[in-house]
């Protein structure tokens, strides 16, 4: 497995923003650890409003994020997830629909859609990319949706 810790000190610095996370119930303490290192992250780099919304499970997420997107103004989306593999073809086709739905909303709502979702087939895979240190996924959550918000002001 290999897990790196992103450097944050050269993430653009934005002047406010609205940035909304979307993440789901299942394994809410790894989720909820992505989710706290991604805001800090955000905040820390001139963010103005970081949103929280969690959802049902992770099919859910390309729906609410169209919800949003067509309601308000956000500059952009993170959404968070683990998905473990069980016995059955769910974990697929959870992950191929909800991949397929997150780019598809981006592109047609013309805003960053950041997904990490976690896909495992052990847990303990999972941990290593959602505990509380600076191998967090939540960081590289954040650091895409600050590069992408940063972007899309220089080129929209």
């Amino acid at each position: 497995m290999s897990v790196s810790a992103l450097d944050t000190s050269t993430l653009p610095y934005l002047d406010g923003g609205v940035v909304a996370i979307l993440r789901s119930k299942w394994h809410d303490d790894l989720v909820q650890n992505m989710a706290t290192a991604c805001t800090h992250v955000l905040l820390e780099h001139g963010v103005e409003t970081v949103e929280d919304h969690v959802l049902p499970g992770t099919l859910e997420l390309p729906l609410s994020v169209r919800v949003l997107a067509e309601k308000y103004e956000y500059d952009a989306f993170v959404c968070l997830s683990v998905v473990e593999k069980g016995n059955t073809a769910h974990f697929d086709m959870i992950i191929h629909a909800t991949t397929q739905a997150l780019q598809r909303v981006s592109v047609e709502q013309k805003v960053p859609v950041i997904n990490e979702i976690i896909a495992v087939y052990d847990i303990a895979d999972a941990v290593a990319r959602a505990s509380d240190d600076e191998f967090n996924k939540g960081i590289e959550a954040a650091a895409a949706a600050l590069e992408m918000i940063n972007f899309m002001r220089s080129n929209g």
